[in-house]
């Protein structure tokens, strides 16, 4: 029966080819803006490369710093002091690792080899326990070791494209190059990082003590530049170890006698670190989840209602068509199942139309689109590839069938359901 309905569906959509363009289309474009946001969702939170410890990692971005008692005279940095992620976020409960580091936005930086020309990179400084936070995959070598860091060794992780930017290979391990006018040896290399993941990216990564930025900081308490990562045993966990986190900050407030640090609610889970873009404020995730759903609920029902309406307006001309199957013993389920199929139909074509114009739009506006929730990606020297892992996700596909079959129920049901409370003989003189 389902096969008879969606061949005579096909044949009504060829012999209506203004009202299916429209039905198409109309589907498409809501698929797609929707298909968009749920992309871009997934590139920002779900586990990909190098992130695929996101569910388990909590993030310290920002804290604050003012004499005691004196909470309005606050100052505040683009992270923390790299003491606090070296001696105070080890060794707390349920902590499987503590990694720190930043990437170099406004450094700028140049790679070489003698007697060839600079090439502009982009730096991230990073420590030993940044390598067992995130999973990167090394082409050959091996990370830079505790002792590297703490020695300010002159070594570094290069991405495979920039080893072979530098070296026509990416079998780079063990040889030097010129990193700021001064001698650096490669330890390792790494598949390419996009900067679609801001907390991980770059074309090469050094000991966080190379950072400019490490002169001046013994001079500023807690405050710092340095983003603290912790890698919790399990993401049950996650809670427990971040109000650990926050009794190691009041404990130090009560031997400061001079100032008192507010870390503002944080560690973060990753969700939330990412949309806390003011340093100073502690983001509404209730106001931002909100937002999100009032957008995704646009996007849906409205091009519902539209098609809904055309849907009604084509029900309305098949009345007769109606009372001829009623006359014939047709049930109201059955013709019911026949509308629904129709549009199930004209739905699933529109929803493929939609994922096609989606990642259409999200590749060929991929170097500002995904600023939209994280300014720190609008960095134009760095990659901003979307890797198919990123793009082609058994989740992302079961979003948008279940999209398409909520978008078909919705503008169908209600014209569909209106139409067949007709009587027969209604339906059969409705357009005398």
């Amino acid at each position: 029966m389902i096969k008879l309905y969606l061949k005579q569906a096909w044949m009504l959509m060829k012999q209506n080819k203004l009202f299916t363009g429209i039905y198409v289309v109309g589907t498409g474009l809501s698929i797609a803006l929707v298909m968009t946001m749920f992309i871009i969702f997934y590139v920002k939170f779900a586990p990909i490369y190098p992130e695929y410890n996101r569910d388990r990692t909590l993030v310290m971005k920002n804290m604050k710093r003012y004499p005691k008692g004196k909470p309005d005279n606050w100052n505040c940095n683009g992270g923390v002091a790299y003491q606090v992620v070296k001696d105070m976020l080890p060794g707390l409960p349920h902590v499987e690792a503590v990694g720190g580091g930043l990437s170099d936005f406004m450094g700028d930086n140049k790679v070489t080899l003698p007697n060839k020309e600079l090439l502009p990179v982009s730096t991230y400084y990073a420590d030993a326990g940044f390598w067992r936070v995130f999973t990167f995959r090394f082409l050959g070598g091996k990370p830079f070791t505790k002792a590297d860091v703490e020695a300010s060794m002159p070594v570094a992780v290069l991405s495979e494209g920039l080893a072979k930017r530098l070296f026509a290979t990416a079998d780079a391990t063990g040889r030097h190059f010129l990193y700021n006018g001064k001698d650096f040896r490669v330890t390792g290399v790494v598949e390419d990082v996009s900067n679609a993941t801001p907390e991980t990216a770059g074309d090469l990564w050094v000991p966080i003590l190379h950072a400019p930025w490490m002169t001046v900081e013994s001079k500023r308490g807690l405050l710092g530049n340095t983003y603290a990562y912790i890698l919790v045993d399990d993401a049950a966990n996650k809670e427990t170890v971040r109000r650990e986190v926050q009794d190691v900050i009041r404990k130090y407030n009560l031997q400061d006698k001079e100032y008192d640090h507010d870390i503002m609610g944080q560690p973060d889970n990753y969700i939330t670190s990412t949309f806390r873009q003011d340093v100073s404020k502690v983001p509404d995730m209730t106001e931002i989840a909100k937002s999100f759903c009032y957008i995704l609920l646009a996007l849906l029902f409205i091009p519902a209602l539209n098609l809904s309406g055309m849907i009604s307006s084509r029900m309305h001309q098949r009345l007769c068509e109606v009372g001829v199957r009623k006359a014939y013993g047709a049930t109201r389920m059955q013709l019911m199942n026949q509308v629904l199929c129709e549009n199930l139909l004209l739905t699933v074509i529109g929803g493929i139309v939609g994922l096609l114009i989606s990642y259409l739009i999200v590749l060929t506006a991929s170097d500002w689109i995904l600023t939209l929730f994280d300014k720190r990606i609008a960095d134009p020297t760095k990659n901003m590839t979307l890797t198919t892992e990123m793009l082609f996700n058994p989740i992302v596909f079961s979003i948008a069938f279940g999209l398409c079959v909520v978008l078909n129920v919705i503008s169908a049901l209600v014209p569909a359901a209106s139409a067949l409370r007709h009587t027969i003989i209604r339906s059969l003189n409705t357009n005398r």
